[in-house]
């Protein structure tokens, strides 16, 4: 990845508050965290609002769903917040972590991600240029909205990175290299750093997985006012919406997990390496076990605060759940259709 386009990711999350600021600028940091102390304000201002009463939603049967969405649209902003508050409290923390992993190779999938992240925040703005009369809020719902999915692709880029590490390592073992006391600190760092992208981004990304459901409950919503609902104004073009807004995040969280998955396979095959490697002394024999041994004990991971791991098993139980979180919901609404 080059040097322009890392600063462009940057700018691009520091404008969403998902970092604190430039790492090479003492005036950027500054900048960067007053920056986020104005969003955060203002998120807060938006929270405040939902929970004094100041949205009126009438007592027809469509406020209920009308509560429901702004429930979401306030879990949104809660998130957000969450997101915020992390990036100034820990700044110091991601910074150390950036520097210890360095730029990679910028790859086909990266720039389709890019591309995906870019015609969201046009369509995003398409949208809002639909509703002249409400151009504040939907702006403000899009801004957070746009923030909170952008996390997947933060730590998907971070995931890249390790990820590249992993297979230089890869490579120095199937190369032949029997400096093994540099092989398993290299190692251990790299567990290290997949432990700490955990700890930082882990809360969050189990706030973002559970919107999901969220996400899903505003289809329903939508669906139900469009086929039942005639005192609402409503369309299929609606729920093109907000269908619009759950496939991204779908395929965001699903190419997450899949860079997850990818990186701890390659460890895996690190370790089915070493055993394979038949090893000409015996202490060269008792290296190699110690490394294997090593490996199989401080595996490299990526869990979200000790609940389950990002991979592809898990993503399809997460999807379980959600069909059956549905299920439930569905059999609810219609005990209130008409």
């Amino acid at each position: 990845m080059s040097l322009w386009l890392e600063r462009c990711i940057t700018g691009y999350f520091q404008l969403f508050g998902l970092v604190c600021g430039w790492s090479g600028s003492r005036l950027g940091r500054l900048l960067g965290s007053s920056f986020l102390v104005l969003i955060l304000i203002e998120l807060f201002v938006q929270i405040w609002h939902y929970f004094k009463g100041d949205i009126q939603y009438g007592e027809s049967l469509s406020a209920y769903f009308v509560k429901t969405i702004q429930g979401v649209n306030l879990a949104y902003n809660m998130i957000h917040a969450w997101i915020v508050l992390t990036a100034l409290l820990q700044c110091h923390r991601v910074r150390r972590l950036l520097e210890q992993l360095p730029l990679v190779r910028a790859t086909g999938i990266m720039y389709s991600h890019l591309f995906l992240e870019l015609l969201l925040v046009v369509c995003n703005l398409a949208l809002i240029s639909n509703e002249s009369n409400r151009n504040w809020e939907n702006l403000q719902y899009a801004f957070s909205l746009q923030a909170v999915r952008a996390r997947y692709l933060e730590v998907m880029l971070l995931v890249d990175r390790l990820d590249d590490q992993v297979e230089q390592l890869y490579h120095k073992v199937i190369s032949g290299c029997t400096d093994y006391k540099t092989l398993r600190s290299e190692y251990a760092h790299l567990a290290k750093v997949s432990r700490t992208i955990s700890q930082i981004y882990g809360p969050s990304l189990l706030l973002l997985n559970v919107i999901c459901l969220g996400d899903w409950i505003i289809v329903c919503n939508v669906y139900f006012m469009v086929a039942y609902l005639e005192s609402m104004p409503a369309s299929w073009f609606i729920f093109a919406q907000v269908m619009f807004v759950v496939l991204p995040t779908l395929i965001k969280v699903w190419t997450m997990c899949a860079a997850c998955h990818r990186c701890v396979a390659k460890s895996k095959l690190l370790k089915e390496q070493l055993k394979d490697r038949p090893g000409q002394t015996p202490t060269e024999r008792s290296q190699i076990e110690d490394f294997a041994l090593q490996i199989m004990q401080d595996p490299i991971k990526f869990d979200v605060c000790g609940i389950y791991h990002l991979n592809l098993q898990t993503l399809a139980g997460m999807f379980f759940f959600i069909l059956e979180a549905l299920v439930i919901f569905l059999q609810f609404v219609s005990l209130v259709r008409p």
